[in-house]
């Protein structure tokens, strides 16, 4: 079995965790992430999208994450893993019928020799032909030479709901319904080291500006976990599968407070390790990991590869999650 540290070593690119991470919340200057890092200047309105669900009291999330397009090939050469991965989606939308689809990062692998963006480019009609809403996170992996290059195209593509293009990669969308606002998503850049203040400062700041609106029922979603999902785990008590170390890279422990400050975040959504898949609880806020989907990507001859159902109730605020495949099968430890 390919494990992280193997699919690590193959990945050259990975954009230099050499450089400064973040500094940790509290600092005076926090420091934007180098994955994701804007050069557009946040105007009134940025950083904000919106999904309409009409009269439907709930919303149906797809979340898909470590798509991992263009691992190990020559040049940017579709593979037999990458079609297996695009199927998935298809037959996932096709039934499970999702108002959004969530990508929780590394969506394209690395940059070698500069092809990140074209990439990134033959991935973006692949999700237009879903035809249905779609949102996504900035994963380690996911490396260009010109990220606001790769935010711009995200924002232009066809039923993106992606609105990080001016806002380092960090941004929210609000779920309406005929009668109005009625819930929050909230979309955080964890880049290659984590949630660390600079996000956490988005979403405190972000949070306040919404007064009343910040207190309806939400999601969050990012790539890499916290800290909270190794401590948390109790091995063979937690219900669920962790068959690696959780790769909480330089979250300590930080994140956590702060998304359980609003009291309105039910739970988080991440990816990073393909095959860990398990809940815990910290501070009211439910830990989540989804299900690795791409077949590029290590981990399928010990975890099959599917995709998390996360469904809302716009009424109660409630929120039910399970694993899926692609023949319609669903999966939740008991």
């Amino acid at each position: 079995m390919m494990t992280r540290r193997d699919f690590v070593q193959v990945t050259p690119g990975l954009l230099a965790s050499v450089l400064a991470a973040p500094t940790l919340l509290g600092a005076t200057e926090p420091t934007p992430p180098v994955i994701g890092r804007t050069r557009r200047v946040a105007q009134p309105g940025d950083g904000v999208g919106q999904v309409d669900v009409g009269s439907r009291k709930g919303l149906r999330i797809l979340q898909f994450t470590d798509n991992h397009y263009f691992c190990g090939v020559d040049g940017l050469m579709v593979s037999d893993d990458d079609r297996a991965t695009e199927r998935d989606w298809q037959a996932f939308v096709r039934t499970f019928r999702p108002d959004l689809v969530v990508l929780t990062g590394d969506l394209w692998h690395d940059n070698p020799d500069g092809r990140g963006q074209a990439g990134l480019e033959l991935i973006l009609p692949r999700l237009e032909r879903l035809e249905v809403p779609w949102a996504t996170c900035w994963g380690n992996h996911d490396q260009l030479d010109d990220f606001q290059r790769g935010h711009d195209a995200l924002e232009a593509a066809r039923n993106s709901r992606y609105r990080g293009g001016a806002t380092q990669g960090d941004y929210r969308l609000e779920v309406r319904t005929s009668a109005g606002p009625a819930a929050q998503l909230w979309f955080l850049n964890s880049n290659q080291f984590g949630l660390s203040d600079w996000q956490l400062a988005y979403l405190r700041r972000s949070q306040k500006d919404l007064k009343e609106a910040a207190f309806l029922p939400s999601l969050a979603f990012f790539h890499i976990p916290v800290l909270d999902q190794k401590t948390r785990y109790l091995r063979n008590q937690t219900p669920g599968v962790c068959h690696e170390e959780v790769c909480f890279e330089k979250e300590s422990g930080q994140a956590v407070p702060v998304l359980a400050e609003s009291k309105s975040i039910r739970a988080t959504f991440c990816g990073h390790d393909h095959v860990n898949d398990y809940l815990v609880r910290s501070q009211d806020v439910d830990l989540v990991y989804g299900r690795a989907t791409g077949y590029s990507g290590y981990g399928g001859d010990k975890v099959r590869k599917g995709a998390k159902l996360i469904e809302l109730d716009l009424v109660s605020g409630k929120y039910e999650q399970v694993t899926i495949f692609s023949d319609g099968t669903r999966w939740k430890p008991v």
